[in-house]
């Protein structure tokens, strides 16, 4: 007992010291593996929990490690490689949903994702159904009562001589959750594959053909009431999530930057992509264990992506007495009637359809004996864009369910014969008969192609019965070789298209990576055989070199790319028991040289908005502390508790914009929350499974200075499931139960905005973000 009694001293002083990256559900299985006394340092995560996702539900959550987010979302695999290389040219979902068609379904920590996946952060790791040996079929089909229809069904079996093949239709039709006049389905996608794969003695080879066709509109804004305590009321006459805030022609009337011509584009078609991917994939094992795992890929995508982005929100009032400055708008679609109420600005930005040539292999050589298990991989990605480019202009709307453009005019002093101001003042029209003005003063533009050439190697090797080592590295050249159109040239061709000359870009860099983690399990036979416990040790270290990408020259301004560097380390206890297994540890990680293209607004004497964009690099900065808990209470029931507190700063965030310097080091990192808490309960009995899952995310800062924010907020699942019997099972779902708006990430135009200016926004209509309403989801599975 007194053996005990100092473990327990031993273990409450630890834990009130430890914690780890992120808040993702990571330990149900590595408290599991620990209780077995098999430490796995790979996190083998829960792929519904990874899925649960209540801004969306064709793609998998952002995990929050302490960084600020990436805006491409999780990093998503399939075969081992990154199902898009760079998510500025085709984001994942284009090409990817979570069907039937998968054979296995893994989450990555961050050690795996740097080593894997070149990048930073938590991602998802899905391999295909390679067929089977008996015929076999899945048939899912799940809908809502926002009226989404989805269908999914794989069949595998053999063919003969150990061929076998696997064949997948993933078909959604989702209208969101509104009603909009662009078109039914906002999310209408189709994905095929087939696989052919043959097994021999020592190994198999297979070869899949995918084919993805989707046009989705994924921008989900709305207008609200911001209050001085972070929260949002409803704007009157508008339902957060549940009406659409989408101009509703769905046209688009652009000049194309690439000729300068007048173009008319439409939002889901012209935005859409289709895609054909080819993979070749296998393994051999050779004499005395060493095995060869591989894929190679090719894909083509022709690709376009619709992304307004919403500004500042004025009002059109009455304009009998007229002041200078003053503006008047009207209906584009009517220019004879007046529009009198709230006015929405806006930059539309508008890809078309440009074609994306990705050719990427995978090839890694390993052994596992008793005590090493070691990995050698090779791996190279090569992307080609053609001319990317992304068409812009500024616009207005009505601030209503399904919007109407509007035109507008401005009370401006008529000009005399020498070209200055006279005292006479005139009513002139500021748009073109489609509510637009400024063409392409934003547009983006970059051509090119780039590479990584990487080889991998990683380590696990149990020195003995109580210690485990895991070690990785990664070595990569990357090579960036295009062109751009930088402010200058376009400032000396005076044209709204890419007329003129562009840059070379040439760039290369060599970026570094290494991992290490440990486990030690220094009391692995605590307690009873009937009441077994054990008690042990987590560390790991990382350093991550991350360079950028030829997106980031897609603007006017130059990116200075530069090399980030992302050290980190934690170290923590673990505890297991048969009713409670506790991880806690803490962690310290920092991203150096983070890129930002930022926007800056600036309201002029006159009422007009003076915009400037700038590429900024800083510093951010991170401590935390996590403890994950699994209780196990009662035959049936689990509760998963996670707390995390961090603190994320800036670091070196120094600028300058509109002739003033600002500065906003110290600062707590934008839309990071400090304290993040999951509660994860379930009850199982016989055929019926009962579950929940809330999320909350304390205040968030909604713009770099710190002076505006968004309150916490929850984020909350359940659902309950039936087996029928072997071969049917259903499941109802709810999403959002407390139906709250989730208002959070940014408040557009609010980069420089002073503790004095934030008292202006109050008790005013915003625009932002939202999470899904409360939503109803029925889901049913047969296998045959």
């Amino acid at each position: 007992m007194g053996k005990l009694k100092k473990l327990a001293i031993l273990l409450v002083g630890i834990l009130a010291s430890q914690a780890t990256y992120g808040q993702v559900k990571t330990s149900k299985d590595t408290v599991r593996s620990q209780q077995a006394e098999k430490p796995k340092q790979e996190i083998k995560n829960d792929k519904n929990n990874m899925m649960l996702n209540a801004a969306a539900d064709n793609g998998p959550r952002v995990v929050n490690i302490g960084l600020p987010a990436s805006v491409g979302g999780t990093v998503i695999l399939e075969n081992g490689l990154p199902v898009t290389y760079d998510f500025m040219g085709q984001l994942p979902t284009t090409v990817w949903r979570q069907d039937n068609g998968i054979g296995k379904f893994e989450v990555l920590n961050v050690q795996n994702t740097a080593l894997f996946a070149s990048d930073v952060g938590i991602s998802v790791s899905t391999w295909s159904n390679r067929g089977s040996d008996k015929f076999k079929g899945i048939v899912g089909f799940t809908t809502n009562t926002f009226g989404l229809l989805r269908a999914d069904v794989n069949i595998s079996g053999p063919i003969k001589n150990n061929w076998s093949y696997s064949a997948t239709a993933f078909l959604n039709f989702d209208p969101g959750t509104f009603k909009s006049n662009i078109a039914t389905y906002l999310d209408n996608t189709k994905i095929f594959k087939f696989l052919i794969n043959k097994r021999y003695t020592k190994g198999q080879i297979g070869i899949q053909y995918k084919y993805a066709n989707s046009s989705a509109i994924n921008a989900k804004q709305s207008p609200y009431i911001y209050r001085e305590n972070g929260k949002v009321d409803a704007l009157p006459g508008f339902r957060i999530g549940r009406d659409a805030y989408l101009e509703e022609s769905g046209s688009i009337h652009a000049i194309d930057p690439l000729t300068g011509a007048a173009v008319k584009w439409d939002a889901m078609d012209d935005a859409g992509s289709h895609s054909h991917v080819i993979d070749l994939l296998g393994d051999h094992t050779f004499n005395k264990g060493l095995k060869l795992d591989y894929t190679l890929r090719y894909q083509y995508a022709d690709v376009g992506m619709y992304n307004p982005y919403y500004t500042d929100i004025t009002t059109a009032g009455n304009t009998s007495a007229a002041k200078p400055g003053d503006k008047r708008y009207f209906l584009a679609e009517d220019p004879a009637s007046a529009y009198e109420g709230y006015v929405q600005n806006a930059l539309m930005i508008f890809a078309p359809r440009a074609s994306k040539n990705t050719a990427m292999a995978r090839i890694e050589i390993s052994k596992k004996s008793s005590k090493h298990h070691w990995v050698l991989g090779l791996h190279n990605w090569f992307y080609q864009v053609d001319k990317g480019n992304n068409a812009t202009y500024s616009t207005q709307f009505s601030v209503e369910p399904n919007p109407r453009t509007l035109i507008y005019q401005q009370y401006t002093a008529e000009l005399g014969n020498d070209g200055k101001p006279t005292e006479t003042y005139q009513w002139k029209n500021m748009t073109d008969g489609f509510g637009n003005r400024s063409y392409n003063r934003a547009m983006q533009y970059y051509n090119g192609r780039e590479n990584k050439l990487a080889v991998v190697a990683t380590e696990k090797w149990d020195v003995n019965s109580k210690l485990s080592i895991s070690l990785g590295a990664r070595a990569e050249w990357q090579r960036i070789d295009g062109d751009w159109y930088p402010g200058s040239s376009r400032q000396a061709n005076g044209e709204n298209w890419v007329a003129g000359h562009t840059s070379n870009i040439k760039k290369d860099w060599l970026n570094l990576t290494g991992t290490a983690e440990a486990v030690y399990k220094a009391f692995p036979q605590l307690g009873t055989p009937e009441k077994p416990m054990s008690l042990g040790f987590l560390a790991d270290l990382m350093y991550i070199q991350q360079a950028g990408k030829l997106s980031m020259y897609a603007g006017a301004d130059d990116p200075n790319m530069e090399k980030s560097e992302i050290p980190g380390g934690s170290f923590g206890i673990y505890f297991n028991h048969p009713v409670i297994n506790i991880i806690s540890k803490v962690t310290k990680i920092k991203r150096t040289k983070f890129k930002n293209n930022s926007t800056f607004n600036k309201r002029e004497a006159d009422g007009s908005i003076t915009t400037e964009k700038q590429t900024i690099g800083y510093d951010v900065n991170t401590i935390g502390w996590t403890t994950d808990v699994l209780l196990k209470l009662f035959k049936g029931f689990e509760l998963q508790a996670l707390l995390t507190l961090q603190n994320p700063k800036y670091e070196n965030y120094e600028f300058d914009v509109f002739g003033e310097h600002f500065s906003n080091s110290g600062n707590i990192a934008r839309s990071v929350s400090k304290t993040l808490v999951e509660l994860n309960p379930s009850y199982s009995w016989k055929r019926y499974k009962l579950w929940a899952s809330a999320r909350y995310f304390s205040k968030e800062f909604a713009n770099y200075p710190n002076t505006l924010v968004f309150a916490g907020r929850w984020e909350t699942f359940a659902g309950f499931s039936m087996k029928v019997n072997k071969n049917l099972d259903f499941a109802l779902n709810a999403v959002n139960l407390l139906n709250q708006s989730g208002a959070q990430g940014s408040i557009s135009g609010t980069n420089t905005t002073t503790a004095e200016q934030a008292k202006a926004l109050f008790d005013r209509p915003l625009s932002g973000t939202y999470i899904r309403p409360f939503t109803l989801e029925l889901k049913t599975r047969y296998r045959f």
